[in-house]
Formats: structure tokens, sequence, C-alpha cells
């Protein structure tokens, strides 16, 4: 499914090339990059959607379900791709709590969110990260 996601990042026309596939069990339930959403001239802050804000937008039911998240580079090698903060809460809120996500070209990551039990940390995501061999 990392593979998927890839091709996702390789679509994508944003300077950080990022693709997210999400699915249900071998079921890709949605797959998207990173889009567009309004000129850099006009809100460089909020030019575009993460991949994986977009593919939430795109999926009909996300519960118990595991997100892919990839990036490539300017050449289409694999690059770092572990959600932000803000897509790590969004993720955590539509019910998915298993995110794998690119390091390198051999490497992916495997983040278990949780919600952060902490009084001063309402709404902050916690999660246990995993590396795993690729290729």
């Amino acid at each position: 499914m990392i593979d998927l996601a890839l091709k996702q990042a390789l679509r994508s026309q944003c300077r950080h090339r990022v693709g997210a596939v999400l699915t249900a069990g071998r079921r890709v339930v949605a797959a998207s990059p990173n889009l567009r959403r309004n000129d850099p001239a006009i809100t460089f802050r909020h030019a575009t959607f993460h991949a994986e804000e977009a593919v939430l937008r795109r999926a009909a039911r996300t519960v118990r379900s595991t997100a892919y998240v990839a990036r490539v580079d300017a050449n289409g090698a694999p690059r770092l791709a572990k959600p932000c903060p803000r897509c790590q809460i969004a993720l955590l809120a539509a019910g998915i709590s298993r995110v794998h996500y690119t390091i390198d070209s051999n490497t992916v990551g495997l983040s278990i969110l949780q919600p952060r039990l902490l009084p001063w940390a309402v709404g902050g995501v916690a999660g246990e990260d995993i590396v795993i061999r690729w290729r």
C-alpha cells in the first residue's frame, strides 16, 4: 500500500509532493495527493490541503482504517513523510490510529496514534513510532 501512496505523491503538483492512501483491510477506501487550495500569492500559509486531509475528504467511512503516507523529492525518491500534528489530530478524530509513512527509500515508519491523556494537552496526539525495513 505504501507503493500506492508513492504513486499519489508523484501526481502532486505542490512543492512538497505527498500522497496518502486510506485502507480498510486490503481494500483501498480513498487515495489522494496533496492539493492546491488557493493561490500562494493570496495566502502562502494555507496554500495546500495536506494529502491526509484530502484523503479524509474523499473517504465515506474511516473508522478502523489504516493510512499510508508517502513523500517524494524532485527526483521521485521517497523521503520522510510523517504526518504533522494537525494531520495526526485529524486522522485520530476520523478513527484512524495506524499510520504508515515513508522515511527514506528503504524504510517505512509506523505511528500508533493515541489521544493524550494529560490535561494541558487537550486535542494533542501522542504516538508510538516503529521503524520497518521496506525494500
